[in-house]
């Protein structure tokens, strides 16, 4: 199990799921981002359906939160994979796809692979590695 796990944080570290995780919570931000592919973490506050969708909204306000889109074509897919796109009401999820702006940020999820169920706290954030100042060309060392 420990191998497992080892590996597990190796992936994480490599790919899709190497971003800098951003709050979902934070629509000003978010929107800014439009048009780039981010990792979303948040609590889905409701789930709607409408026009042949789903919509996981992480406020209770649709018209200006962060939404994700799910097809309710795909919604077996996802089903099938353990995510039950109408039961997520209340749940913590890390998304990642491309933002696009549709009544506040929006990502559109058409793979399973998209959306990762988290425990109620979440996986630890890993801190971002620190910065060592630049030295300049001109700078005098010390001998």
């Amino acid at each position: 199990m420990s191998e497992l796990l080892s590996r597990e944080a190796e992936a994480r570290a490599k790919g899709a799921w190497a971003y800098r995780v951003l709050a979902a919570d934070n629509v000003e931000r978010l929107g800014r981002l439009t048009r780039s592919y981010q990792l979303v973490e948040g609590v889905v506050a409701q789930v709607g359906e409408a026009s042949g969708r789903i919509y996981l909204n992480f406020d209770k306000d649709w018209r200006k939160d962060s939404t994700v889109l799910i097809e309710r074509k795909d919604g077996e897919a996802f089903k099938a994979a353990g995510i039950d796109p109408k039961a997520l009401a209340g749940k913590k999820l890390r998304v990642c796809g491309w933002i696009e702006w549709r009544n506040g940020p929006m990502i559109h999820a058409t793979h399973v692979e998209q959306i990762e169920l988290l425990p109620d706290g979440g996986a630890p954030r890993r801190k971002p590695p620190t910065r060592r100042p630049e030295r300049s060309r001109f700078s005098v060392q010390k001998a």
